[in-house]
């Protein structure tokens, strides 16, 4: 077992980096125990991310059951088993050999952007592996009249990607010509409605993911095959939408209200293609609100996933 987060910070006591083996791979994970007969919670970070975007809540989360908050393949401390495996499909695939090689039969799973379109195919695809899912500014299609209402500098930002090539150059430049705290304020400023709301010691997390990042060649070439793939999945929407008329575990919706990466019109789809699904729109907040205002996400997750019966939206 690795270090306890709680030599950073107090408020991160009890939550430990671990390396497991994982299909033949080494990855890089954070964990909190919680009451062994509670229920296993899965936490998918997002694009970019890494598991410690989770740090904020994981320790009240685990005061319902044992969390883990992988760091996927390509980002964070797990790099990629072969060049070109951060693709969607392939960190699917890695999430369910988690949960096989942990012997979690199934559960409860938040995913937040990418992590909502990972965690969304998880619990449509194979069902019986969600028992409660919570989809946080998910990277979902929109409506078709509306399916980019982003803001220009949004689009400028992820054309790129189209070709993993030309995006892992740009990231490899912006790695190559910003300093680790440059990369981390413009990345937050994009992310959050405030970015001055983040906690300093999340921030200095960030910061040391990124001089990780700039240390090691495959996190640029993870980044770009990951939102290349994400793009393509939008683009073509159809595998998305079955999987997300497939769900049957009790599913809510987060959005931020001020989020600048997911539009509106992805709550408007969603919410439209399944009115069954419980909707918080969290006013003032952006793409990320676990780490913007933890506090908040968690009133808005918390007696929600106690409830026995879940009421339609």
């Amino acid at each position: 077992m690795g270090p306890d987060w709680g030599e950073k910070d107090p408020a991160w006591a009890g939550i430990v980096s671990e390396h497991r083996e994982v299909a033949g791979h080494r990855v890089h994970l954070l964990r909190a125990d919680g009451p062994t007969d509670g229920p296993v919670q899965l936490l998918i970070h997002g694009l970019g991310g890494a598991a410690i975007n989770w740090l904020e809540v994981m320790r009240p989360l685990a005061e319902r059951g044992p969390v883990l908050a992988p760091d996927l393949p390509g980002f964070g401390s797990t790099p990629p088993p072969r060049p070109g495996a951060s693709r969607i499909e392939h960190n699917l695939a890695f999430l369910t050999a988690l949960l096989t090689e942990e012997g979690i039969g199934a559960a409860e799973v938040h995913g937040n952007s990418m992590g909502g379109m990972l965690a969304t195919l998880l619990a449509g695809e194979e069902p019986q592996r969600v028992t409660r899912l919570v989809l946080v500014d998910p990277a979902l299609p929109g409506t078709e009249r509306a399916p980019h209402r982003l803001d220009a500098g949004t689009i400028r930002l992820f054309a790129p990607f189209v070709v993993p090539s030309l995006g892992a150059r740009l990231v490899g430049r912006m790695y190559a010509t910003r300093t680790a705290e440059e990369l981390v304020a413009d990345f937050q400023d994009l992310v959050h409605a405030d970015a001055t709301r983040l906690r300093p010691a999340l921030r200095d997390a960030l910061i040391v993911n990124a001089v990780h990042g700039q240390q090691m060649p495959w996190r640029a070439e993870g980044l770009a095959v990951a939102s290349g793939s994400l793009l393509r999945l939008l683009a073509s929407r159809r595998r998305l939408h079955r999987a997300l008329d497939a769900i049957v575990a009790p599913t809510l919706l987060i959005r931020g209200e001020d989020d600048r990466l997911i539009g509106r019109s992805v709550v408007d789809a969603t919410m439209a293609r399944r009115p069954d699904l419980d909707l918080r729109v969290l006013p003032g907040l952006g793409h990320a609100p676990m780490m913007e205002a933890p506090a908040r996400y968690l009133e808005a997750v918390s007696d929600w996933l106690e409830t026995p019966t879940l009421s339609a939206a």
